[in-house]
């Protein structure tokens, strides 16, 4: 089992989820980025006079920490009476109140250089799904209440405060991968079944099964460059990658899509041999892969 280190015997900073008298079960997971270390958040929401705090937090090594228990409401939304009508979410304007009291907040580790800009590691990204899926399960358990993922239920903090809030988690926070992997963890029933499908999205043979796959990709695309119906689609993915290609070395020159496939088709066929660059060829294909299926490219 995957397991969450309990950290709320210093937390402070929460409160009953509780309105004129009347109790709120969680509706919405949100999602935010913490602008700091595992060790600052930790520290952060034990300080009273910060006046906040999240019910967990994801490390970029995919440790995850918990601060707050279901049953409180975490003081990461804030009442923000002047952002909920302008609110992005049909659910904050509807409720018309502090959403503390119907949200379970998700922190992420990123600082500059290491996520600032909302980009999270592929650990993570797995501990992430799981803990939607531990949340889900959790609240059904405890209030009957289902939180069924979609873009409705599972926001970013930008979407509850767009004035303070405007871009958390950040602009290269995995949106499109992480709906698409929450519509596979909706249907799985248990949290156990669930982390053996993480078990080995994490594991070698899945990291060699989508870097081949990747290239496997790159090589249809590349095929369908000169097509006369399919050809400008396939261009267009192929140049979606490019912001990536730098890192795995695509050398100087202008950026073509017939270029990147090259590089990445070159990649391919190492990661297939049985040579001493086999793994680093597998890992950078496999750098690819968050922007592939952001794209919906994969």
């Amino acid at each position: 089992m995957i397991d969450m280190k309990w950290m709320g015997d210093r937390v402070p900073n929460h409160g009953p989820r509780t309105r004129n008298g009347k109790q709120y079960a969680p509706l919405v997971i949100v999602n935010h980025i913490s602008m700091g270390t595992m060790d600052s958040m930790d520290a952060w929401f034990r300080n009273p006079a910060a006046q906040v705090s999240s019910h967990f937090g994801i490390g970029r090594d995919g440790g995850i920490h918990q601060y707050v228990r279901l049953e409180r409401a975490a003081w990461t939304q804030g009442l923000l009476s002047d952002a909920i009508p302008k609110a992005k979410a049909g659910i904050v304007r509807q409720m018309g109140m502090n959403p503390n009291l119907y949200c379970v907040s998700i922190e992420h580790e990123g600082y500059a250089g290491n996520g600032a800009d909302g980009s999270i590691t592929e650990e993570q990204f797995w501990r992430l799904c799981w803990l939607h899926k531990y949340i889900q399960l959790e609240v059904e358990r405890i209030w009957g209440n289902r939180i069924v993922f979609s873009p409705e239920t599972v926001l970013g903090h930008f979407q509850i405060d767009p004035i303070r809030k405007p871009f958390c988690p950040g602009p290269a926070f995995p949106w499109g991968r992480l709906y698409a992997e929450l519509a596979i963890a909706e249907r799985i029933p248990s949290l156990e079944l669930y982390e053996e499908r993480i078990a080995y999205q994490l594991s070698q043979a899945s990291r060699y099964a989508a870097a081949f796959a990747i290239a496997g990709r790159v090589r249809d695309l590349a095929e369908r460059l000169s097509d006369k119906t399919w050809g400008s689609a396939a261009e267009a993915k192929l140049l979606y990658l490019a912001p990536v290609m730098p890192e795995i070395a695509y050398g100087d020159g202008p950026v073509t899509a017939a270029g990147i496939a090259s590089r990445i088709l070159q990649l391919g066929q190492t990661a297939m041999g049985a040579g001493s660059w086999q793994e680093e060829a597998v890992r950078k294909l496999l750098l690819l892969e968050p922007i592939m299926k952001d794209k919906g490219v994969l």
